[in-house]
C-alpha cells in the first residue's frame, strides 16, 4: 500500500477508483463538507476509518501537509504507450500526449498532470532515470488527477518518441531559446509535446528527434519560465485551437 493525503487527492480518487483501499485516517476533530462525504463514500464502500491524533498523520504524511486526512492505497500502475494513444479524448479529432524529459521536482510533476488532465491530454510520458516519480507529494498536487490521467514510464525516451512518430504523431519540442513562436505552430495534428527538466531543459538527444522547436513570446528581464507554467501556457493554445 502506499500512502496518499490530502482532501482533494483522496476525495477525487475515491469518485473514481472504488477499489484497492487500505484505510482512510483522519485527524481527531477534523470537520467539513469535504471531510464528510469522503466517510460517507468510504462507508458505503466499506473502507475502514480511523480518527487519530493530528502528529500521527504527520508521521505517516512526512509532512505536516496532509489536510488531517490521510489514506492508503494500492500502489500507482503505470500504462504503456499503446494505452495513452488510445486514450484520446473524444472530443478531440487529434490526439496530445505530454511528454517530460527529466523534470525532477514533484511539485512540476503533478501540476503538469492536473493541467494535461484538464487540457484533455491523453496522457504523460516520463523517463525512468533522473526523474520525478507518481509518489503522495504528485498526486496531492494533481489533486488526485493522477487517478484519471494515464503516465508511462520508459527506460529510452528517444525510442519512445520515434514510436509515437510511426503511429503518426507530430513531435513539438518547447525550448526557451530557439524555436518557432507559439503563436505561429498549427497544432490540428496528433501532437507530441516535449518539456525538458528545470535546470536544462530538453537534452540534446531527445531535441534531436523533435520536428519542431517552439518558443513562448514573452517581456521581462528572464528568459525563461517554470516548466508547468510553460506547459501550461503551450497546452491551452493546443486546446484552444481544437475548440474553435
Amino acid at each position: 500500500m502506499e500512502v496518499i493525503y490530502g482532501i482533494n487527492s483522496i476525495s477525487d480518487l475515491l469518485r473514481h477508483d472504488k477499489k484497492g483501499w487500505g484505510k482512510i485516517i483522519i485527524s481527531s476533530g477534523r470537520s467539513g463538507t469535504s471531510v464528510k462525504d469522503i466517510i460517507k463514500i468510504a462507508q458505503m464502500e466499506k473502507i475502514p476509518i480511523e480518527f487519530c491524533e493530528r502528529k500521527y498523520l504527520d508521521k505517516l504524511a512526512g509532512t505536516p501537509d496532509h489536510q488531517g486526512i490521510v489514506a492508503f492505497h494500492k500502489p500507482f500502475v503505470y500504462s504503456d504507450l499503446d494505452i495513452l494513444i488510445k486514450n484520446r479524448n473524444r472530443s478531440f479529432d487529434f490526439n496530445l500526449i505530454i511528454i517530460l524529459d527529466s523534470v525532477m521536482d514533484p511539485q512540476n510533476l503533478g501540476s503538469i498532470i492536473r493541467t494535461a488532465h484538464c487540457m484533455g491530454a491523453n496522457g504523460v510520458i516520463i523517463p525512468e532515470d533522473r526523474a520525478a516519480h507518481i509518489t503522495a507529494a504528485v498526486n496531492k498536487v494533481s489533486a488526485g488527477s493522477v487517478g484519471q490521467m494515464p503516465v508511462a514510464k520508459v527506460v529510452n525516451l528517444a525510442q519512445s518518441i520515434n514510436y509515437l512518430k510511426e503511429k503518426g504523431f507530430w513531435v513539438f519540442g518547447a525550448d526557451a531559446h530557439n524555436g518557432r513562436s507559439l503563436k505561429d505552430m498549427d497544432f490540428n495534428c496528433s501532437v507530441a509535446l516535449v518539456l525538458g527538466g528545470e535546470e536544462k531543459g530538453i537534452r540534446s538527444l531527445v531535441k534531436k528527434q523533435c520536428d519542431f522547436l517552439i518558443n513562448i513570446p514573452m517581456s521581462g528581464s528572464f528568459d525563461s519560465m517554470n516548466v508547468s507554467v510553460a506547459a501550461g501556457i503551450i497546452m491551452y493554445e493546443v486546446f484552444r485551437q481544437r475548440c474553435k
